[in-house]
């Protein structure tokens, strides 16, 4: 559930904010048709929680400055009569602070939050998901996959002649190849796709909705920018990659990165700088 509501609301901004103006708007009707007998001022918080939370700074800002706007303009439609005008506004710049107040706290909560997360679930040389991340992105996937019945291409990649530049170019060298090797495949992969380096010169992707035709254009985009990329030229490196394509998720990741790694080792014992492409109806390939 977390994973979902993090997807809607983080990857759609359009829909967030949609959503904020929706809710606001809601709860200004009700606030308006129950009259000031009743409070909803608390309840004003939700769009500038999601607002804080998930959005832009200067979002949040006209979230609070939306929100206060529409619980005073419902107060004041709502029949209360106060016995200084100074007061309701009074009341709205109260409401302000208090919902600044909570958006700064949720800002510096989800700041702190979003910096132990990459910690624990990124790569901190590349940025790219790791181990555990992509762990837990395969088995919301599976889920999914029960749903919509989509193939998936699971891929592992291992780079050719890296050793290599670790004892030519020492460590920085190899880190700017990884590096530089994992904006190829940010760039080549859609976004909707998943990218983890596994360890090492180790790295795995998962393609969302394809076939083998697909497969092979995804293929071809990583050759094509790994070639402007200038890492072969400069540092000798290649890599040799096993794309598994699966009709039906396995039970667990390591069951699907097996199918993909035997293929890359296929690729390898074919003379290395090549990739296997190979589609499964089940997950009990026959090796």
């Amino acid at each position: 559930m977390e994973r979902t509501l993090e997807r809607l609301f983080a990857h759609n901004p359009m829909i967030r904010r949609l959503l904020i103006l929706l809710i606001t708007a809601v709860l200004g009707m009700i606030d308006l048709a129950t009259g000031y007998e009743y409070s909803f001022s608390v309840f004003y918080l939700l769009p500038v929680s999601i607002a804080a939370w998930y959005d832009q700074y200067k979002i949040t800002v006209l979230t609070i400055m939306l929100s206060g706007m529409t619980w005073l303009i419902a107060d004041i439609h709502a029949g209360h009569h106060y016995s200084n005008t100074f007061i309701p506004l009074w009341n709205a710049f109260v409401r302000l602070g208090f919902f600044s107040i909570v958006a700064f706290l949720l800002i510096n909560v989800r700041k702190n939050w979003q910096e132990m997360k990459n910690l624990a679930m990124k790569d901190q040389l590349t940025s790219l998901d790791n181990s555990r991340a992509f762990d837990i992105e395969y088995r919301i996937l599976r889920k999914l996959n029960f749903r919509k019945q989509t193939c998936f291409a699971v891929g592992i990649i291992d780079l050719d002649g890296f050793k290599s530049v670790n004892d030519t170019h020492g460590h920085h060298g190899g880190d700017e190849v990884l590096l530089q090797f994992s904006q190829v495949l940010k760039k080549a992969c859609r976004s909707s796709d998943i990218i983890a380096r596994l360890g090492g010169d180790e790295f795995a992707i998962i393609l969302l909705d394809i076939d083998e035709t697909q497969a092979h254009h995804c293929d071809q985009r990583i050759r094509a920018l790994f070639q402007e990329s200038g890492l072969k030229q400069k540092y000798g490196v290649d890599f040799s990659m096993g794309l598994a394509i699966l009709t039906e998720l396995t039970e667990n990741l390591e069951d699907a990165t097996k199918i993909a790694d035997q293929l890359m080792y296929e690729s390898k014992s074919l003379g290395k700088s090549q990739t296997t492409i190979q589609t499964f109806m089940n997950t009990e390939p026959a090796f």
